[in-house]
């Protein structure tokens, strides 16, 4: 029973890849495309965090039109991740959310309509908690082993992201149906889909603010701190201090003098780091002085970045002395680990909003449609549907359920009389059609309907070139019948030809009587081979029957003509004397 608050219960969405139309297969393809651009486009959201907002569309388009072929349009969306991130677990991990989704949906509305009250989302934050983020541990830890630190922050970015991505899916499909809504098409939004929708966008989108916020200053203040400690140990290595009064165990300098000449603390490091590795982190580095070089090899971004080196280059300059260009190295690692150690708390505020604000929104989306449904429930119960609404807790609610009781009971006075009227018009209506179309002796259908029901059948024939015979039916010698024992036998006898031929028809063939000794079958969907082997039986059923009188037994057969629908002729006049003819000629010949 669908929600009284919500879309009327849909039919099961049938074959999840059912053929899409021309239209819908262009669109599909044009979200596939979107998808991809707006993967290409992260959000960044803390250090080495990027919300990538490709699923939306999908998701999006799966709650727009129900179909399977989203899932496809997931999988080519999520590509993008392979070649940014260097492997192709993402690519899995997303296309089983997607996939996820689409028959999570499918099964609900098997029962109900849940796709406008939000369900999308539990069922993501479900995925996510049972599926996704046990995935992102066994590909990221397992095979890349990549350390426990990032694999933990990437997990609770995934499922930031994903419960994020439904989220904001749902939302534009609120908004879209409200619009559609607005210009006459679509069944609007229900109370539960709106609070839902307002309840997650009030609680997540200043919560994302304040964290994304809050993360860029530690950020800041994390890497303004690394820059500061890399210039100190640039200017010692420039005053030539002794290796042993320079700060920072783990840095590694090299001087460059202005004839070229180059010395280092660690010719093999720095060799290496010529070698394999570049600067290419800057998309995560705030200060522009400092730069994490990261390595070429394809790996996984993760651990270019565990594995990477700050580095901060200066080129000092003294009057009357060459310049010397001084590079200052320090792994990343551990302070990289500290960000990411940073933004798994910070995610962990994010995510702990998004879960309450879905547990939030779904109960109270939940309470106030229940009130309603409370309400209205004694009209939907209702026989007539004027019983009068439940009172509720909420004032005004209250209030519109007394006015509207009122006027219940001014309906309900004037519904009584107008049931009565109704009625009397009814059985007015039902004895003149009875007078109209039937015939009063036999209960067959009479001449009148006889016309109108051929002529809609010969029209609906042609049109699907089904088969229609027609069979003429006419009683023997009944006027020697009504001289010799008396109308009130003729009368009998019609009755029970009547009754006989009845026996034998289908249930989608028609019955008239179409003159005194005359009946006609219309026999639907029935062929000219048929319609002889009916009027034999016929024939059979009416010689067998066994009428007696005061003055003997009363002979009873019938002699019939046949004709069928031939070619594109639709004229009912002409089939019927068709076979009328058909029967005069076995009169004729005494073939009756």
């Amino acid at each position: 029973m669908a929600s009284i608050t919500g879309y009327p219960a849909p039919s099961p969405w049938g074959p999840i890849f059912a053929k899409p139309t021309r239209r819908q297969g262009l669109v599909l393809a044009l979200t596939a495309g979107l998808a991809v651009l707006l993967n290409l486009q992260p959000l960044p959201l803390f250090y080495g965090i990027q919300v990538l907002l490709g699923s939306i569309l999908p998701i999006l388009a799966l709650l727009l039109w129900r179909t399977g072929w989203v899932i496809p349009v997931g999988c080519i969306a999520s590509l993008v991740t392979w070649k940014a991130w260097g492997h192709p677990w993402a690519v899995v991990i997303f296309s089983v959310e997607i996939t996820w989704l689409t028959l999570g949906l499918q099964r609900l509305s098997r029962r109900n309509d849940q796709v406008s009250t939000g369900a999308v989302i539990p069922l993501a934050i479900s995925y996510w908690l049972l599926l996704g983020a046990p995935m992102v541990a066994i590909f990221y830890g397992l095979i890349l082993r990549i350390d426990p630190s990032n694999v933990a922050v990437t997990a609770l970015k995934q499922v930031v992201n994903g419960v994020l991505n439904a989220t904001i899916a749902y939302v534009l499909f609120m908004v879209i149906n409200a619009l559609r809504n607005r210009q006459g098409h679509g069944n609007g939004i229900t109370l539960r889909g709106l609070i839902v929708g307002l309840v997650l966008i009030t609680m997540t989108v200043p919560t994302l603010i304040i964290t994304m916020s809050s993360g860029y200053q530690l950020e800041l203040a994390v890497q303004q701190a690394e820059l500061d400690n890399l210039k100190v140990v640039n200017r010692a290595v420039a005053s030539s201090r002794p290796w042993s009064e320079i700060p920072g165990g783990d840095v590694a300098y090299r001087r460059v003098e202005a004839n070229g000449k180059s010395t280092s603390s660690d010719a093999e490091l720095f060799s290496q780091l010529d070698k394999d590795f570049t600067d290419g982190g800057r998309a995560y580095v705030h200060p522009r002085e400092l730069a994490v070089l990261i390595s070429k090899q394809p790996l996984p971004m993760l651990k270019k970045w565990v594995n990477g080196y700050w580095s901060y280059s200066q080129l000092h300059t003294s009057p009357g002395q060459p310049s010397v260009l001084i590079q200052v190295v320090q792994p990343s690692g551990n302070l990289v680990k500290r960000m990411q150690d940073q933004s798994s708390q910070l995610l962990i505020v994010v995510l702990a909003t998004l879960l309450l604000g879905t547990a939030a929104s779904m109960t109270i989306g939940a309470l106030f449609e229940r009130e309603i449904n409370k309400v209205l429930q004694p009209m939907l119960t209702s026989p007539d549907g004027l019983s009068t609404l439940a009172p509720s807790l909420i004032n005004e609610l209250r209030v519109m359920v007394l006015l509207i009781n009122q006027r219940i009971q001014q309906v309900r006075l004037l519904t009584v009389d107008l049931q009565e009227t109704n009625q009397a018009l009814r059985r007015s209506r039902d004895e003149l059609e009875q007078v109209n179309t039937s015939d009063l002796l036999t209960g067959c259908g009479n001449r009148n309907a006889l016309y109108l029901r051929l002529k809609e059948e010969c029209l609906r024939c042609h049109r699907s070139g089904e088969p229609l015979s027609c069979i003429t039916i006419d009683v023997d010698d009944l006027t020697k019948i009504n001289d010799r024992f008396g109308h009130e036998i003729g009368d009998l006898v019609l009755k029970r030809v009547a009754s006989a031929v009845r026996q034998r028809l289908r249930i989608t063939d028609h019955f008239f009587r179409s003159g005194g000794d005359e009946f006609v079958v219309v026999a639907t969907d029935c062929s000219g081979a048929a319609a002889q082997e009916m009027a034999k039986e016929l024939k059979t059923l009416v010689s067998q029957l066994e009428l007696e009188s005061k003055q003997g037994p009363v002979p009873t057969s019938i002699t019939t003509g046949i004709s069928i629908l031939d070619g594109d002729e639709i004229k009912p006049d002409a089939l019927l004397a068709r076979s009328d003819a058909d029967m005069r000629q076995a009169r004729e010949k005494g073939t009756s």
